[in-house]
């Protein structure tokens, strides 16, 4: 678990950090914050590195999921290289929020779950106007599953169509 800060205690209830800390599979590397993430050729994350913030050192794993906590000051702002639009305190807006003139999205509207770019999906705290509350991001983690299919599949619908004009 990489953790920004040099304790998780100004972020944290004592509670939950034991809990943490109690875990065998869980190591907690402080002052430590992603460096880059690698993919395979059909976009899926293959690698990690992270970077200690005071020594400077990298690390890299073979890793296939991250999962980010934010928190209040959500560090989002790598997303504008994206093109991902941010609302003024830094939070991604989805769905109507995020429908814009300029949004690339073939004159659709983005889906609920959905930024403004096309394919790019903000749950839990990262969202625009979420609860920031672990059920409301399990909830909406299980909701843009669905989202992403439908996505996928009208994507493919779309090549199809183009590909036989």
């Amino acid at each position: 678990m990489l953790v920004r800060a040099d304790s998780l205690a100004s972020s944290m209830s004592r509670y939950l950090i034991e809990r943490i800390e109690m875990r065998p599979n869980i190591e907690l590397l402080y002052q430590t914050e992603i460096a880059a993430l690698t993919g395979t050729s059909v976009g899926r994350l293959d690698r990690v590195r992270w970077r200690h913030r005071s020594t400077g050192a990298e690390t890299e794993r073979p890793i296939r999921n991250v999962f980010l906590f934010i928190g209040a000051d959500p560090a989002t702002d790598w997303l504008r290289a994206c093109g991902v639009r941010l609302d003024a305190k830094g939070f991604v807006p989805t769905g109507p929020q995020a429908a814009t003139a300029d949004a690339p999205g073939n004159g659709r509207q983005p889906l609920p779950l959905e930024s403004n770019v096309p394919g790019i999906f903000a749950v839990g705290d990262a969202r625009s106007g979420s609860v920031k509350r672990v059920g409301g991001a399990i909830g909406e983690g299980a909701a843009v599953v669905a989202q992403l299919h439908g996505y996928l599949a009208a994507s493919r619908l779309h090549q199809a169509a183009q590909s036989s004009t």
